[in-house]
């Protein structure tokens, strides 16, 4: 009796090493693809774009500004399928709700977005992927936390526009933004102009937004931050439906973003497939406006944002409790294939810029300080 109660022991304990053996392969194995995905969204990618646009793209302005935005804007949709190859690595499933954005794509918006993560970014490129030219020519509106480093650099050469945090800044950033905007906008044939209007995430904000909501007897939301105006009305105001305007802002778009149960996964932990719940599926829901004219006052566009927001809380708190938004949705799919064929795209990218001028460049760097040493 004692010896089989010892063997059942001994087959318990063997089990339990063999279980623990396979989570920490498992741990490890997922480890190095983030660290893949890292290396090759921080590094790989951006250099190989800035380094391409720099050395044949921005040639192309010598000939023709149509040819120019042509092929800078399909390097960025290349970007843009990399990020969105990133998410698929991690099982993100993307399921869309509300209007359908792919019928405006063309057209000229502003795209307004909840912010609660930092894979909000990967969500919304892997929604509008598949929405023909959308991904090439958006301009993002984006925290200058990011400006100095690679994926900056990039952004700063796509023209996305960095904003800075503090009420002391928001005059001198808006009117830089107003400027980038007049010489930019057309120019560069921009469709799309995205920005998360809260601020921050939400989970930064939510106790100043209560705050603010009470100081001002505005209606606190549960789900959301009521929107800064500053940046979307300088959209408006230089970019929006006003005379003499040509090719202008035709349609606002509020995006509400939606995650399980409202628990948000961390970027890190998305990356090594540690999402709560072991749900990956995120809801997007969009509703299209027309641009007004009369939200050129910013007391207009504010009093309508308001109200847009307060829809948007009673449209989340509808979805965590339900798990959707609506009856029709509409999943969004990224072929295997065609995150294979990214990935080869910029590693080949990177390894010919390489050998055309970074390896050659590094020798003779080395052989300089050899002799200036020596």
């Amino acid at each position: 009796m004692n010896n089989s109660l010892e063997v059942r022991k001994m087959a318990s304990a063997k089990d339990r090493s063999m279980d623990e053996s396979s989570m920490d392969l498992k741990k490890i194995m997922a480890m190095i693809g983030a660290f893949y995905w890292l290396v090759m969204t921080a590094l790989i990618v951006p250099v190989a774009c800035v380094a391409t646009c720099i050395l044949f793209v921005t040639p192309l302005l010598l000939f023709s500004r149509p040819l120019f935005n042509k092929w800078e804007h399909r390097v960025c949709r290349m970007v843009n399928d990399h990020w969105v190859s990133a998410g698929q690595y991690t099982g993100l499933n993307v399921v869309e709700y509300g209007d359908d954005i792919g019928k405006i794509s063309d057209k000229r918006c502003l795209f307004l977005a909840n912010h609660l993560g930092l894979v909000d970014h990967f969500i919304l490129m892997t929604s509008m992927h598949n929405k023909y030219n959308l991904t090439g020519r958006y301009l993002w509106v984006i925290y200058n936390i990011w400006k100095y480093t690679p994926l900056g650099m990039m952004w700063t050469a796509h023209g996305n526009f960095f904003v800075n945090g503090g009420a002391s800044k928001r005059a001198s950033v808006l009117q830089t933004f107003r400027e980038h905007l007049r010489s930019q906008y057309w120019k560069q044939d921009y469709g799309f102009v995205v920005m998360y209007p809260e601020g921050s995430r939400l989970f930064l904000i939510k106790d100043s937004s209560a705050r603010f909501a009470e100081k001002n007897g505005l209606q606190p939301l549960k789900h959301c931050a009521h929107p800064r105006t500053g940046a979307a009305h300088a959209v408006l105001s230089e970019c929006g439906p006003q005379p003499g305007c040509e090719n202008p802002i035709e349609y606002i778009v509020d995006c509400t973003l939606g995650y399980p149960k409202g628990e948000v996964v961390e970027l890190g932990k998305a990356m090594t497939g540690e999402w709560p719940n072991n749900d990956t599926t995120v809801s997007v829901h969009y509703r299209i406006h027309k641009a007004d004219p009369a939200w050129a006052d910013e007391k207009e566009l504010q009093k309508w944002l308001y109200a847009r927001y307060e829809e948007k809380d009673q449209l989340l708190d509808e979805f965590y409790r339900t798990g959707r938004f609506g009856e029709d949705s509409r999943p969004v799919f990224f072929p295997f294939s065609r995150a294979i064929l990214v990935q080869i795209f910029w590693v080949a990218l990177f390894y010919g810029h390489y050998l055309l001028w970074m390896k050659p460049l590094t020798v003779l760097s080395y052989r300089l300080l050899i002799a200036l040493l020596f």
